[in-house]
């Protein structure tokens, strides 16, 4: 069986733009056309996007695996052994996608069930340029399902204690039959109930009317780590949706980050430009520039050429290991649009001596 998660290099968990950058960087690294490059692990980099950046596609690879991945069914075939090949006017149709339609993403003849959790909750957020560069932090307030408190959520009232589920019968699960242009379909879901727990409370909280969760808003702390990229994703474990007897989902935070009017990113550098006079660029001298973290003295060699890069070494991008990029100063001559006939003067004086 091919590990799709281990071929791009991402955990099981890994979000849609943790697995397309990941994809970009290895397919970029093992393009054939490319020296180094490596013809059979770009198809099976491939092959994985493909997989995994497709919700129907990935909730399949997930659960049945190897029936997936053709080890076990052939071309034109199902985890279930059956020949869709064979039937018309489907050529267009991604019977995965036919399945979650019936089945909720749950997958052909699987369970809806493993391990419950709370839902996770994306947002996005815009910060400064200078932000993304140094770190920073953020507070936002979101309205959701949160942990009731009255009973800790439980979802009984205090003094009470949970009985059995009367309709699944401890259980947890129910099974749930649904018809198809393919036939019966049975597949085992999580009580609606109970929600999967087996157990409901005997008498419930008056607070969260035994759901053990209410709807709240809280303020919840985003840090913005040093050099993160525009649509870059943070994410926040545990602060996502609660759910009664079962783990918290995750928060998943898109950083937006606004362009700098003067000065712009290259990896681990920053580039900016200086305009200087004709003769600071022949005599040299230093020059006051503003940069993210304040003004600096530059100086300015003698006889710096129009568009020549000058290099402020470790004032760039910080990087996890603690040092930082460089500051990359692109030169700009301002060249006079009039002469007085003092300078045309001097100036042909410059052309006698050669220049």
């Amino acid at each position: 069986m091919k590990d799709y998660y281990n071929i791009l290099g991402v955990p099981k968990n890994a979000t849609k733009e943790d697995i397309k950058k990941a994809y970009r960087k290895l397919a970029h690294q093992f393009h054939p056309d490319k020296k180094g490059g490596n013809e059979q692990k770009f198809k099976e980099l491939n092959e994985a996007y493909q997989v995994l950046s497709n919700d129907s596609k990935r909730a399949q690879y997930d659960q049945f695996g190897h029936a997936f991945d053709g080890n076990s069914a052939s071309a034109g075939q199902n985890a279930s052994g059956w020949d869709f090949s064979s039937f018309r006017g489907f050529e267009d149709v991604d019977v995965g996608d036919i399945f979650e339609s019936f089945f909720g993403g749950a997958g052909f003849g699987g369970r809806a069930g493993g391990k419950r959790r709370g839902r996770d909750i994306s947002i996005d957020i815009e910060i400064p340029f200078a932000e993304s560069i140094f770190g920073g932090e953020r507070r936002v307030l979101i309205r959701k399902r949160i942990e009731c408190e009255h009973c800790a959520g439980s979802g009984k009232a205090k003094g009470s204690s949970d009985i059995t589920c009367a309709k699944c019968h401890g259980a947890g699960t129910i099974r749930d039959t649904k018809r198809s242009i393919f036939g019966s379909f049975t597949q085992v879901i999580a009580c609606s109930v109970c929600e999967g727990a087996g157990k409901v409370p005997e008498k419930k909280c008056e607070q969260c009317r035994g759901e053990g969760v209410v709807l709240k808003g809280e303020e919840i702390r985003i840090v913005i780590p040093s050099g993160i990229e525009n649509g870059e994703v943070v994410r926040i474990s545990k602060k996502g949706e609660a759910l009664r007897g079962a783990e918290t989902g995750d928060l998943y935070v898109k950083v937006r980050v606004f362009p700098h009017t003067t000065v712009r990113r290259s990896r681990d550098d920053l580039l900016t430009k200086l305009d200087i006079p004709l003769s600071g660029a022949l005599l040299g001298g230093n020059e006051e520039i503003e940069t993210l973290e304040g003004p600096i003295k530059l100086k300015i060699p003698q006889g710096v050429a129009d568009g020549e890069v000058l290099k402020v070494r470790g004032k760039g991008v910080p990087r996890d290991d603690g040092s930082r990029g460089d500051l990359l100063i692109e030169v700009k001559i301002k060249m006079p649009h009039k002469l007085t006939p003092h300078l045309k003067a001097l100036i042909e004086e410059l052309r006698k001596e050669g220049f």
